[in-house]
Formats: C-alpha cells, sequence, structure tokens
C-alpha cells in the first residue's frame, strides 16, 4: 500500500454529533465491573432528555490471531447501558449476530466469553445479578447463514445499569466487519480499535449521518512487531497498522416514518481489503476497481456464465416471439412467456442458480427470473444485461470507492438505443419499468464487456401517477351522496393491484377510509391487465356538518396527505419518500336548489426551495356546484433530515388550508 495513503488513514478519529446536543460532563468510566456512583444515581441523559436508556460506553477492538496455524479474526466488544425508564427495560438484552455458514470449516464464526451482569442500588446499597447460562440462547437469524445469541439480563429495570462482554473468533479473515458507531438508543461514549497486518492492503472509509465535524486529531503506526509465526523452525515478523475511532453524544437510530432503514445512514466505519501476501505465499489481489469487478461477475459460474441459458428456447419458438415485428411487443411477449414458467419465490439475490430447475420448479429468485430473461431477450435479438444493486434499506453504493459489500441483488436492463427499460423478477403486477420502491436508487451498475456508460439511476422507475375525480349531491340536510373514480397508472397501478388482490371484496382506497365516510359500493378494472390502468369506482356518502341554515363544506373530502408522517416535532434520519409521486384530486359538487355559496375559501400554492415539492389546492364556483382542484408532486426522493422543518412546514400548511371550509347557506 502506497505510504502516503497509509499515513493519511492511521488516523484517531472524534465523530461529534450536531453543535446544539449539550456536552457531556466528564470522561467515560473505562473500568468494567465496577459503575461509578454517578451512573448508578443518573435519572436524566442531558443530549437526549426523553431517552429511556443510554448507551454509557461500548468498546470494540479488532485484532488479527494465529489460532493453530489459521489466521483468524476476533471481535472483542464490551458495553455498558442505563435504563432511565421503565420502558427502557426493552434494552436489557443484547443480540450478537455471527456467520455460521452451515458450520462450513474455514468459513464460520464462533461467540466465546459472553457474559454479563446487571447492577442496582437498593437502599444505597450496591447489588450485582451475574447473567447465568441459561439466561444466553441461540436462535436463527433472518439470513439463514447467520445465528443470533441473545444474553439477558436479570432484574433490570429503571435505574438499573448493565455490563456485557463476548469475543467473536472468525474464519472471515478477508471480511473485517463494518464498526457501527450508532444504535436504537443514544451513545455517550464509543470506540473502535483495529489493527491490521501488514500482509494486506486496504482502505477506509467512515460515513454516517452525524459525521459532521470529523477531524484528525493524532497520527500513528505501530513499529513494533505483533506477529510472531512458526512454520517449520521459520519465524516472521508483522507489523500492525492501528486505528482508534471514537464516537461521542451520537444521536440514536429511530424507526420514523419515511424511512427504509435508520442503519443505512449510521455512523459506520467501514474497513475493505484489496491485497492479501501471506508469508509463503504468492500476492493475491481481490477486485480494486469496478471494472474488475465487472470482469469477476462476468466470469462467475452464478453470475456471467448464466447469462447465456435458456430453458425455454422450445417455448419461445413456439410462440413465434422471433417473428414478432414490433419490439416493445417481443418484449412483453417473452416477459409474458417466462411469467407463465417461473414465479417468484420471495427471495432477492446476488448469484442466480440453475435456470433449468427454477422452470422444472416453477419457482425462482428475482435473479434466477432475470438472468433467464436476459438470455431469452438476447436469443429474440434485443440486448439486455445485468445490472447490479444494493436496496435502499440495506446499504447505498459509493461509487467512489469499489467494493462487492453491499452488492445484494440484479435488475434487467433493456438496450433500447437512445434509452433503457428495466425488468425485475420480483414485480409481478406491473409491466416492465416498474422496479420495487427499494430497487428504486441513484446508482444501479450495468454488467457487461466493454462497459463505457456502467452507472445508471432507477429513481425514475416506479413514479405513482393518480387522478380522483369526485361528483356528487349534497342535499338540504347535508348529506353527501359521491362517486370517486380514481386513475391509478404506472407504480401506483401496481402498489393498487397488489392491495386489491390481498383485501378480498373491501376497498384498499385508503384516502377513503375514513369515520366520516359510508362506502356503500366499491368495483375496479385492470387489475388482471398489467398493460392498463387500475381504474377504482367508488359510491361513498358522509355526513356534512349542517346548523342553522349553514352546511359546512371541507375543501377536500379525502385527505391529502397523511398527517402521521411528519407528527414529529424532531428528526433524526433523513426523509426517504417510498417513490415519486404525481396525484391530482378534481372535486365537483352540486349543492341543493334554493343554497347559495357563501364563503370560498383562499387558494393556496406551495413547494419547496427547489421546487421538488409542490403542492396546490384551488377552491372555485360554477353556477350551482362548487370546484376543487388539488395537485401534488413529489420529485426527489431523499431530503436531507435538515430539510425537516421545512417540509413538515409546508405538509401543515397544506393540511390546515384543505380543513378550511366552503360556507353553503339557504338564499334568503
Amino acid at each position: 500500500m502506497n505510504h502516503s495513503i497509509l499515513h493519511k488513514l492511521i488516523v484517531v478519529i472524534s465523530l461529534f454529533a450536531s453543535s446544539n446536543i449539550a456536552a457531556q460532563v466528564g470522561e467515560p468510566n473505562l473500568k468494567w465491573g465496577h459503575p461509578t456512583q454517578q451512573e448508578l444515581q443518573m435519572t436524566n441523559y442531558s443530549p437526549d432528555p426523553n431517552a429511556d436508556a443510554v448507551v454509557l460506553c461500548k468498546t470494540t477492538d479488532v485484532q488479527y490471531v494465529i489460532t493453530k496455524d489459521v489466521l483468524q479474526v476476533r471481535y472483542d466488544v464490551k458495553g455498558r447501558i442505563k435504563i432511565l425508564k421503565p420502558e427502557g427495560s426493552q434494552h436489557a438484552n443484547v443480540d450478537i449476530y455471527y456467520t455460521v455458514n452451515d458450520g462450513v470449516e474455514g468459513n464460520r464464526e464462533e461467540v466465546t466469553c459472553a457474559k454479563g451482569a446487571t447492577y442496582n442500588l437498593v437502599n444505597g446499597t450496591l447489588e450485582k445479578s451475574e447473567v447465568t447460562s441459561n439466561m444466553i440462547s441461540t436462535h436463527k437469524a433472518l439470513d439463514p447463514k447467520q445465528k443470533v445469541m441473545t444474553i439477558l439480563f436479570p432484574d433490570a429495570k429503571a435505574g438499573s445499569v448493565i455490563e456485557y462482554e463476548y469475543s467473536i473468533l472468525s474464519d472471515l479473515y478477508r471480511e473485517v466487519k463494518d464498526w457501527e458507531a450508532q444504535c436504537e438508543m443514544p451513545v455517550a461514549y464509543t470506540k473502535y480499535d483495529v489493527t491490521i497486518p501488514e500482509w494486506f492492503g486496504f482502505y477506509v472509509q467512515t460515513i454516517g449521518n452525524e459525521y459532521n465535524n470529523s477531524h484528525i486529531s493524532q497520527q500513528r503506526t505501530t513499529k513494533r512487531p505483533i506477529y510472531v509465526i512458526e512454520t517449520s523452525g521459520a519465524e516472521y515478523e508483522c507489523l500492525g497498522v492501528n486505528f482508534e475511532f471514537e464516537g461521542r453524544k451520537l444521536t440514536p437510530l429511530k424507526n420514523e416514518p419515511l424511512i427504509f432503514s435508520p442503519k443505512v445512514y449510521a455512523q459506520r466505519v467501514i474497513i475493505d481489503i484489496n491485497t492479501e501476501t501471506l508469508p509463503r505465499h504468492t500476492k493475491h489481489q481481490y477486485a480494486m476497481t469496478w471494472s474488475e469487478i465487472d470482469q469477476h461477475l462476468l466470469k462467475h459460474n452464478n453470475f456471467g456464465k448464466l447469462l447465456n441459458s435458456n430453458p425455454l428456447k422450445k417455448e419461445m419458438k413456439k410462440a413465434g416471439i422471433a417473428q414478432i415485428k414490433d419490439e416493445d411487443e417481443k418484449i412483453m411477449a417473452t416477459v409474458k412467456l417466462l411469467r407463465q414458467h417461473v414465479k417468484w419465490n420471495g427471495k432477492y439475490e446476488l448469484y442466480g442458480t440453475s435456470p433449468s430447475q427454477a422452470v422444472k420448479t416453477g419457482r425462482g429468485s428475482n435473479t434466477d427470473i432475470n438472468f433467464m430473461l436476459i438470455a431469452m431477450l438476447n436469443d429474440a435479438g434485443i440486448n439486455a444485461y445485468p445490472a447490479v444493486l444494493c436496496p435502499r434499506n440495506i446499504d447505498i453504493i459509493d461509487e467512489n470507492h469499489p467494493t462487492m459489500k453491499n452488492l445484494t441483488s440484479t435488475i434487467v436492463v433493456i438496450d433500447r438505443g437512445d434509452r433503457f427499460q428495466v425488468f425485475d423478477g420480483s414485480v409481478e403486477n406491473a409491466t416492465i419499468d416498474i422496479l420495487p420502491t427499494t430497487f428504486l436508487v441513484g446508482k444501479a451498475r450495468v454488467i457487461k464487456k466493454d462497459n463505457s456508460n456502467p452507472w445508471i439511476n432507477l429513481e425514475d422507475r416506479g413514479i405513482e401517477i393518480t387522478t380522483h375525480k369526485i361528483t356528487g349531491d349534497i342535499d338540504q340536510n347535508g348529506k353527501l351522496s359521491a362517486t370517486c373514480l380514481s386513475t391509478y397508472h404506472s407504480k401506483a397501478a401496481e402498489l393498487m393491484r397488489k392491495a386489491i388482490k390481498s383485501s378480498g371484496d373491501e376497498c384498499p382506497n385508503n384516502k377513503l377510509q375514513s369515520s366520516t365516510i359510508t362506502i356503500h359500493d366499491y368495483k375496479s378494472q385492470g387489475v388482471d391487465n398489467v398493460e392498463t390502468p387500475v381504474t377504482e369506482i367508488v359510491n361513498f356518502s358522509s355526513q356534512l356538518n349542517c346548523n342553522e341554515g349553514a352546511i359546512t363544506l371541507p375543501q377536500l373530502i379525502v385527505p391529502f396527505i397523511d398527517e402521521k408522517l411528519f407528527k414529529s416535532d424532531v428528526r433524526y434520519s433523513p426523509i426517504e419518500f417510498p417513490t415519486k409521486v404525481n396525484e391530482t384530486i378534481d372535486i365537483s359538487l352540486n349543492i341543493p336548489d334554493g343554497w347559495e355559496v357563501a364563503d370560498v375559501p383562499a387558494p393556496i400554492s406551495l413547494n419547496t426551495s427547489d421546487k421538488t415539492i409542490m403542492m396546490s389546492i384551488t377552491p372555485s364556483t360554477t353556477g350551482n356546484s362548487v370546484k376543487v382542484s388539488t395537485q401534488l408532486s413529489i420529485n426527489r426522493l431523499v431530503f436531507s433530515k435538515q430539510d425537516y422543518k421545512g417540509i413538515k412546514n409546508l405538509m401543515e400548511r397544506i393540511t390546515k388550508q384543505s380543513k378550511e371550509p366552503f360556507i353553503i347557506k339557504q338564499k334568503i
């Protein structure tokens, strides 16, 4: 590794939260097994007064070790948590995730030395309750390659301090685990100490939502030999490159509305190893550039080698797909044929499996289906390629740091000359160019030979386009009888098809789910034809406020936005809209004969400074009817948490205005 690069990387970095967080008094207590009187008596964490628990201190030490001539990585973790409120007792357990890989030797991890204790002050006396073996359990994780060890702490309650420690011994020496500084609790202090042998080339990356005022506070390299290996009487010394990172007063990760996973934006340190030169071994270089990653995937038996495997050639010939002249028709005919033979099994994968086996069982992962479609389209004379990506709920691809760590799935990219179209095997209720919401990422990488323009933006491949037309009549008693005709296009059509299929005979239109609205009849069309919009016809009624010869009619009978999304005054994470949106609501209602509109609300039009969110409500009267024209467009998916207050204010103003009523009175 270049010495100037090493010099920049060998750092001690302090991570600070935003300047409006109060300073934490005192230095952390690093004497394990001895909580201080201040920690035991603590009732409130000043940087986050609403916190029900806080991580007082957590340290993670990572080093390489030799065990029976086998190179491994050992992670030593120690932590101390203060439970501040009764609700904080939910944090009185620690989950330890580790890799098992079906127990394959040389490719697994083991948790050792797991222990813990709860400390309580009882009548001024310190009582310690130790974790016993029956309080430690192991069970399967959602990822079949992993397990979870859970430590339960006895006698944990408001006021308790809990401590734990454990080690993970990992065979996966080429894959240093990411250090996650943040968690669901605020973190008063955390430290990461990692030493990488000089046998490895690597890069270090710090990312995260809290990384505001980081600075280099110290530089050093380890100059002493830290490893001695004896093999056939020979002795090898190895220098280690050491890094230390500190985090103080970090905010918690919250499960807030409009966020796929707060962990994506958490403060993290990533170490990616890209070369390996072990004693008495030749140098091994892993993919260091995106082009090398491309070539690795194209040569892989379960990736590039599957792109020409088409087990449905006979079926394509029988269907006459090669003779279809129109390319759009040919593409859709190929997609339909594939969908007839293979259904999605609910799994997202980076690598494929046997195409013939998927056809035989009728089930496959999204990538199994994607690879088959690529082969089928290429056989039909249409250029198609795979693209790799990281879903929004897992991580974000950094173009400047090539790595396969966060490449977890694929899509199909169809080359149409001046444009491209996309497809994913997990999408079953739409035509092409509609992707899952988690796949609407800013960067995906096309994998093909001689790739001159590999990066593509997928954020527009799932726009919700919806129109609602409400017409009806208001009688003299204020009863509204109306019909809502809704038309769903693009991503909105796919989502509505899913909702209709899962709702049975119930109306899935959430805009009409209100205690003030009674639904009398519901019909839908286009549910089974993915090439057409979905339409709904809903007949409903609602009793308006009618008092002393005046009827009060809110501008919007159905809500424009969900008020719960922007209820909180504080935002911890960026705002992630699931899709871009283009929605209109047009209302036309007849008022009773002999009545007139005495008061018409003022129109309102609001937008963000960059006009990526625009909303308007325009009320009017025409003859014996009232009309309202509304429009909402969201043309950006991700906003920073600093944008939250402005967007919240915009949404509150439009919601308030939507409730401003028409006043309808009897003519005198």
